[in-house]
């Protein structure tokens, strides 16, 4: 390897170095659902519907999948950020599932995709001195094709019956 080229390549590396580090930013990340100002809280879909849902989203924190009819719910999954502002609106996003014929396979209802904007409740999680009655999951709740609604609840088979 000449000079030439070892120079060319030491500062093709230094340039990328360079731009890699500008481009990253201060602070904490910004990914980080343990980065908010609030207890970070686990995220439980139930889906009170005749379909399934797949890939439901509470803006970019990923909540899991919901059975139909609110079976086999209450998986939790982590973690939506602690909020100073919980009056502010999110996006809550879900696929419905594909549906088919069992016996012929032929697809009944296709996937599709639905996105709606929704608030909290008002005042937020419910903080008590007693850990066990404070709020640590948020339920994101799809009650039917086209609506969605969060809640809070202490505990994971609470955001089943809501």
């Amino acid at each position: 390897m000449t000079f030439a080229t070892f120079q060319r390549m030491a500062f093709a590396a230094g340039f990328a170095v360079f731009t890699l580090t500008a481009c990253a930013g201060s602070g904490g990340l910004p990914d980080d659902p343990f980065a908010g100002s609030g207890s970070a809280l686990a995220m439980v879909p139930v889906s009170h519907t005749d379909r399934y849902a797949v890939n439901i989203f509470v803006d970019k924190y990923w909540a899991g999948d919901a059975d139909a009819n609110g079976s086999g719910g209450g998986s939790a999954a982590c973690c939506f950020p602690g909020m100073k502002d919980w009056s502010k609106p999110v996006t809550v996003t879900w696929d419905w599932g594909t549906e088919e014929d069992p016996k012929t396979k032929a697809i009944t209802m296709p996937r599709e995709r639905h996105s709606v904007q929704v608030n909290f409740p008002p005042g937020g999680p419910h903080q008590d001195p007693d850990w066990r009655k404070s709020d640590a999951y948020l339920c994101v709740i799809l009650r039917d094709r086209n609506t969605a609604e969060l809640a809070f609840s202490p505990s994971r088979s609470g955001c089943v019956s809501k």
